[in-house]
């Protein structure tokens, strides 16, 4: 009876840590091999695991987190020359499942090769079964005694920490990345851990604490967990130092801050106009309808590249300014823009961008968007100008009203109903948020930016 509650309590635990551990998918697997009596997993970014041991039947489990299967097109279920039966399975909660059940799974050696994007198990009883390349070594023959812990320096320079450890004789390890929370593992493979702690750890940007011990009772390995202060840091292991040291070093993987970054922002779009009020009417050509064009293209173009964005309007309908405004407050975004076309009845030959703010934080904004407007359209300046119109002077956030071109001019008005054109309004305004946010800009738009300059 004990042991049937027992089993059903690991069961329900695992469940609970499975939902945990669900993330976004980020990653991918891109190959799986078993040879040599090794299951070999490719991945294309770096790889997460954690894994746990089950008895009852014996077995392993090793889950492969953010990552996802591709079922159809791969071999998942193999059986090992030890007779292990080795299941791989998607799970629905973004990651990929390795299930290794048998004796042999309790020695099997796991590690990240490659720059932590493969994954390599190899299935073997330790005791008895010796590596092909350490068959005819003098190794076989013998034991080689443990090493001993000797010590861990900790360096900090801009824009990274380093640990850099030191042991009585040369260091082989394994490593962990480990989440909720954030935490990197190295296993120091056959040396003993330090008989007394290691002087008191000072935190650094990159590593919040850091323990030493025995990876486990009886183990021969020590084990050093650096708890750390960033999410998805980039943590890489040196061993090539002289004199039987490993260097660590921590520091942010900036792909991966940006896509974080970018996924907590917020922008509001607002079409100015719609419904019964056109706004300015030249040419067979309606301003709601240009404004709304516009800004469906500058909300593809943030989504692209991973900002969150929100339509004050999406078809041709009317909403007051009390309503853009409401929408705006409520939904609590980084920034505001309203996108119009000019108009000017007593003349058909003023043209021109113009740009408008009204508090000193959407200055700033609005130099970006007029600046990026003008080097992507060929459009006359017609300046930044501060003014109270109700919708940028009613939002609490970072907010401008953008004019980007008079309707009522005829060169102007082909630049603003021409697709092309308004992809390049779309794409000014995008590099122009993306500016004042301080994101980076991909470097394929740096590239084109660095031609264009040479011209």
């Amino acid at each position: 009876m004990y042991k049937k509650i027992f089993i059903l309590f690991i069961i329900a635990f695992f469940s609970c840590s499975n939902f945990l551990f669900a993330q976004t998918t980020e990653n991918q697997i891109s190959s799986i091999e078993f040879n040599n009596n090794s299951l070999v997993i490719n991945t294309i970014n770096k790889i997460s695991y954690i894994e746990s041991r089950l008895k009852e039947p014996d077995r392993v489990i090793i889950d492969l987190l953010n990552c996802s299967l591709q079922e159809n097109k791969f071999t998942t279920s193999y059986k090992s020359e030890t007779d292990e039966d080795i299941s791989i399975v998607q799970e629905p909660s973004n990651k990929v499942r390795i299930i290794i059940s048998g004796t042999a799974s309790i020695n099997r050696k796991t590690y990240l090769s490659n720059n932590d994007r493969t994954l390599i198990i190899r299935i073997a009883r330790i005791e008895t079964e010796v590596p092909d390349e350490m068959k005819n070594s003098e190794a076989s023959k013998e034991a080689s005694p443990p090493g001993k812990f000797k010590d861990i320096t900790i360096e900090t320079e801009e824009g990274e920490t380093k640990a850099i450890v030191t042991a009585s004789k040369s260091v082989k390890y394994d490593t962990y990345i480990l989440k909720n929370p954030d935490r990197f593992a190295i296993d120091l493979l056959n040396i003993l851990p330090p008989d007394i702690p290691p002087l008191k750890f000072k935190p650094t940007p990159y590593v919040s604490g850091i323990r030493i011990g025995r990876a486990a009772s009886g183990v021969e390995t020590t084990r050093i967990v650096f708890d750390l202060a960033k999410p998805d840091l980039d943590c890489k292991v040196d061993s090539s130092l002289i004199g039987n040291k490993i260097e660590i070093k921590f520091k942010v993987n900036k792909e991966k801050a940006e896509v974080v970054k970018k996924s907590g922002i917020k922008v509001v779009v607002d079409p100015g106009h719609g419904g019964y009020d056109t706004g300015a009417s030249y040419g067979g050509f309606e301003e709601k309808d240009v404004n709304l064009v516009i800004a469906e293209k500058l909300k593809k173009a943030l989504e692209d590249v991973g900002i969150t964005v929100f339509l004050t309007r999406d078809s041709d309908n009317f909403l007051s300014l009390a309503e853009r405004v409401e929408i705006t407050n409520s939904i609590k975004p980084d920034v505001f823009i309203s996108i119009h076309g000019n108009a000017l009845v007593s003349s058909r030959v003023i043209r021109g961008v113009e740009t408008y703010y009204w508090t000193s934080q959407s200055y700033k904004l609005a130099y970006f968007i007029h600046k990026s407007i003008l080097n992507h359209i060929k459009i006359p300046d017609h300046f930044i100008r501060k003014a109270q119109f109700y919708v940028i002077r009613h939002t609490s956030v970072p907010a401008i009203l953008a004019e980007l071109g008079f309707l009522s001019n005829l060169d102007d008005r082909k630049l603003l109903t021409t697709s092309t054109v308004q992809d390049e309004y779309a794409k000014a305004l995008t590099e122009a948020i993306l500016k004042f946010l301080d994101i980076e800009i991909k470097s394929e738009s740096k590239k084109e930016e660095k031609k264009n300059d040479k011209h």
